[in-house]
């Protein structure tokens, strides 16, 4: 039995179906992201946990109690916000001891846990603070020793560091992981940002309109993403479009201009279906005379993208009518750098090509 279950969730808003459909089984102890772009209801499943919505239709089961319907006063659940949603008005020691206090723990216990939190989040000495005078990183983490102080079954943290600039919440996001793993609170994170998603999470689920895409460690959905917008959604790729084949066991993706490409064979392709290949950026590899001459494109470089320690080079293939784009680490002590107008060749291995069945309302 999972700690969290969502069984066939559905928000309905009106006419707008807000969550279609869909089942999660969360165990005990993981940090899970929700990532998915906005409107594609991750918020909505998230403050149906909490009980801040009522679903539709479906069930919210913890540890195996259905809870779809308790008010949410009544869930033992932490909750961290966008905007943090302090008291101005109260310390940071006040804060944080507010669920404490609303349970009616002892003054003493209060103390003794709100120091204990507050080291947690390396903020010894802050509590007779008050929010506005602390900085934007410090309130976010005085909202999660909030959330944990009293010893939530579940936390629910909803695009907690997007009010953050890029360093903090490179920063803050480790911060939080190391407050997970000590504490070992199974942890629920709602975001945009797919970086967030893929560094943060034991599992990640990846949401689309409604919809959940797909549901695994997050290593997998990137390298095996099982829809096309999963694929499209996280990291960067080029998508080309060819005719599968598959003969002894082997299979290859035939392009325009009498290109194949080997890849992994795919249990949702037939021999000569339409397909769509997705080739991420930093998989492509460019290549010279003595490399491999299968899985090669042949191109021209049309531009140079240099960002210090990454070079980004996009290539036009004429024979398939399209630029791919190709990404690495610079090695600036031996790397001869190619400029515009190069004729160049980029290899990908057959493993590193996902290969999806194609959306026939794409061009």
């Amino acid at each position: 039995m999972a700690f969290l279950e969502l069984d066939n969730l559905r928000k309905e808003f009106g006419d707008l179906v807000a969550v279609d459909g869909v089942s999660l089984s969360i165990e005990e102890g993981q940090f899970v992201t929700i990532v998915g772009p906005s409107g594609c209801g991750k918020s909505t499943i998230l403050r149906s946990i909490t009980g801040l919505e009522t679903p539709s239709s479906g069930e919210i089961r913890l540890e195996g109690t259905d809870i779809t319907e308790l008010p949410a006063y009544r869930r033992n659940i932490g909750l961290v916000f966008q905007d943090y949603a302090l008291f101005p008005h109260k310390t940071v020691f006040e804060n944080v001891a507010f669920g404490l206090k609303m349970r009616g723990a002892p003054k003493a216990e209060q103390r003794e846990r709100v120091e204990e939190m507050l080291e947690m989040v390396n903020l010894e000495g802050y509590q007779e603070k008050y929010p506005e005078e602390c900085s934007g990183g410090e309130q976010q983490r005085i909202a999660v020793a909030r959330a944990i102080a009293f010893d939530p079954d579940l936390v629910l943290m909803d695009e907690p560091l997007s009010n953050l600039d890029k360093n903090l919440r490179t920063s803050i996001r480790s911060e939080l992981r190391r407050i997970q793993d000590e504490t070992g609170v199974t942890t629920v994170y709602v975001t945009h940002n797919q970086n967030e998603a893929l560094s943060l999470g034991d599992k990640l689920a990846v949401m689309n309109d409604g919809h959940l895409e797909q549901f695994d460690d997050p290593e997998t959905v990137y390298r095996n993403p099982q829809t096309r917008f999963v694929a499209d959604f996280l990291g960067r790729s080029t998508e080309v479009r060819g005719t599968y084949h598959r003969q002894n066991g082997e299979a290859v993706a035939e392009l325009g201009g009498g290109i194949e490409l080997q890849v992994q064979p795919s249990g949702s392709l037939a021999d000569g279906d339409p397909a769509s290949l997705f080739l991420r950026d930093e998989k492509l590899k460019l290549v010279d005379g003595s490399a491999p001459t299968e899985n090669v494109l042949e191109g021209i470089i049309e531009s140079v993208d240099y960002r210090g320690r990454d070079i980004n080079y996009f290539i036009e293939v004429p024979k398939i009518g399209q630029t791919v784009q190709v990404s690495h680490i610079a090695d600036h002590s031996t790397e001869t750098f190619h400029t515009l107008g190069d004729a160049v060749s980029v290899y990908i291995e057959p493993e590193n090509v996902t290969c999806l069945p194609a959306d026939d309302s794409q061009p």
